[in-house]
């Protein structure tokens, strides 16, 4: 074994590679969620957490991972997502005029 706190041949990996090493590998990544790393370039998009602050029928901007799309037939073009980002899960309206 290695000193231990000894400095490897390889280069310390910043957040946003060692995320992507974690889903190239395995598809996950137990590290902070990828919006987190997002968030700072998003200006007023909205986080799932400040979803209860919006009114009836207001249009906000939000974003995250989808976790499940739903686009019955019934539903005349209408389309449901679920997105989480790295404060919970969102429920999505899309309506055709707002593609």
């Amino acid at each position: 074994g290695g000193k231990e706190g000894a400095e490897g041949p390889l280069a310390r990996m910043d957040a946003r590679e060692r995320l992507q090493a974690d889903y190239a590998a395995t598809r996950l990544t137990t590290g902070p969620h990828p919006m987190t790393l997002l968030r700072p370039r998003l200006g007023d998009v909205w986080r799932a957490s400040d979803l209860e602050e919006a009114g009836d029928g207001w249009v906000v901007r939000v974003a995250g991972q989808v976790i499940c799309r739903q686009r019955p037939y019934t539903a005349a073009g209408v389309t449901f997502m679920t997105l989480e980002d790295e404060t919970g899960i969102s429920n999505i309206i899309i309506r055709p005029d707002h593609v």
